[in-house]
């Protein structure tokens, strides 16, 4: 086994399934491993077509569990480490705040004191979010600027953040920081808004939004899965790294181009309330990523989400299997 294999923490999640695909396509000379638990948000039959493919690894494993991680490192000469296993739901932070604080701060902090034990220390990437820095009303923040998360959620990631700096600083940890924007693509759980408006369309069903112009940035997974690849390669150890976006929407404008490519503007019923404690606007500085890393996502928003449609059409079993739209 070769040094550079690697470690993805999270594997069965959204952003995890994309990057062990990714990789074990990309790299079939590494081995590939899955280090992840099973949630309410994954699908245990979701690598089935993986496990023939002789470079990907699955471990069913919990990151709290450091006798288990810390053996798995050293057994498979784990070279990069992309730690992404945490909870991300916002709502869901608002009703059960204790689950975010143990899995992506206490999660995090078992993950570092494993780095700080063993020898041979893996590069370490951690994934970051927008939301730590708050509610932008205008302009966009650069990678230093002042966290200011405003929900149990972004203010775990910030905490974990943290972390990560002062264990890179403290412990020598070899650790790269890269923040993303909202996500979306193939396995991505049907509750998010994308998923929930193509499984909508997709089974002739009539839905309501949440009031509110929000802006958010907009990427495209595998654009994501890409950005990751090339922080690794051209990212310097102790940076914090802002992924562009293929766009920055508002949920309207994201639903009325979803609703438009399928042609299923009949079915939505307008919007309903409004989400709770919801951020107007969110925005990254991205020119680092772009100048000194010379990368911007290839993809864009549009053949993204009609990539994603494509993909929800052809594989109703994997979001029936989760959530049965009503």
């Amino acid at each position: 086994m070769k040094k550079n294999n690697i470690l993805i923490t999270g594997g069965t999640g959204f952003l995890g399934n994309n990057l062990v695909r990714y990789f074990t396509k990309k790299y079939p000379e590494r081995i590939i491993v899955n280090y992840s638990r099973h949630t309410y948000a994954t699908n245990p039959l979701t690598h089935k077509d993986l496990e023939k493919n002789p470079n990907y690894v699955p471990i069913a494993g919990d990151i709290n569990d450091v006798l288990l991680f810390k053996e798995t490192l050293e057994k498979y000469k784990i070279g990069t480490l992309y730690h992404l296993a945490a909870s991300t739901h916002v709502d869901r932070s608002f009703i059960y705040p204790e689950e975010f604080l143990k899995a992506n701060v206490q999660g995090n902090f078992a993950v570092l004191e494993v780095l700080r034990k063993i020898n041979k220390k893996p590069l370490m990437i951690y994934m970051g979010t927008d939301e730590v820095f708050g509610d932008i009303p205008e302009g966009f923040c650069r990678e230093d600027e002042l966290r200011a998360p405003r929900n149990p959620y972004s203010a775990s990631k910030a905490s974990a953040e943290m972390y990560c700096i002062a264990y890179h600083h403290s412990f020598d940890i070899p650790i790269i920081i890269a923040r993303s924007m909202n996500m979306f693509g193939p396995y991505q759980h049907p509750e998010k808004l994308i998923g929930k408006i193509i499984t909508r369309c997709l089974t002739d069903t009539h839905f309501t939004l949440f009031e509110g112009g929000s802006v958010r940035g907009w990427i495209y997974v595998k654009d994501t899965c890409d950005a990751l690849d090339t922080v690794v390669r051209k990212g310097k150890i102790g940076e914090i790294y802002h992924i562009p976006p293929d766009a920055y929407l508002t949920v309207p404008e994201v639903a009325q181009t979803i609703l438009k490519i399928m042609k299923k503007e009949e079915l939505f019923d307008g919007y309903k309330g409004r989400r709770l404690k919801d951020d107007e606007r969110y925005a990254l500085d991205a020119a680092k990523f772009e100048y000194i890393l010379k990368w911007k996502p290839p993809t864009g928003f549009e053949k993204g989400i009609r990539n994603t449609i494509k993909w929800f059409d052809k594989n109703r079993w994997y979001w029936h299997s989760l959530y049965e739209a009503k």
